[in-house]
């Protein structure tokens, strides 16, 4: 600032004898000032864990649809899945949790907060017998998608609840 703060400057018209105000703070003696951040926020999806998947379906197709929550965990930092009935899920959450916190605790990012959900997705098994033959379909998650490996004929199904 020109004036150091006061608000004048000696004046250059009459050889210093008087003052004149400052054309840099238009005399209040005061600048404002002020540093622009940018900030970018970012959700990070991390891998998604599937346990016990024996039942033959895809999995891609599991992640496509929703089960019965039965676990939540929102904090700035969660802590991995403790007392959980299948010591794998606890190994997942484990190393899910660790992963997220080594890839994004860096030079310039920040968790600002961490969810870690469980969610329980149904899965039913049915069996029939067509043309002599058997066969099966799975009906799955909340949505009661259907999926079969084998479907012995080329029109269109249709499950009833």
């Amino acid at each position: 600032m020109a004036c150091g703060g006061r608000g004048r400057v000696i004046c250059c018209g009459c050889r210093g004898q008087g003052f004149s105000k400052c054309i840099c703070c238009l005399g209040t003696g005061k600048i404002l000032e002020f540093t622009k951040l940018k900030v970018k926020w970012t959700n990070h999806t991390d891998k998604e864990y599937v346990a016990e998947q024996a039942c033959g379906i895809r999995e891609e197709k599991l992640h496509k649809v929703s089960g019965k929550r039965i676990y939540k965990d929102t904090h700035q930092l969660v802590n991995y899945v403790r007392d959980f009935a299948d010591p794998a899920v606890v190994e997942a959450s484990q190393r899910l949790v660790k992963e997220h916190h080594n890839a994004f605790i860096s030079n310039h990012s920040r968790i600002r907060q961490q969810r870690q959900t469980i969610e329980l997705i149904p899965i039913t098994r049915v069996s029939y017998t067509w043309k002599g033959e058997s066969f099966e379909y799975l009906v799955f998650g909340e949505e009661c998608k259907v999926t079969t490996e084998d479907y012995p004929a080329s029109c269109c199904c249709c499950v009833l609840l």
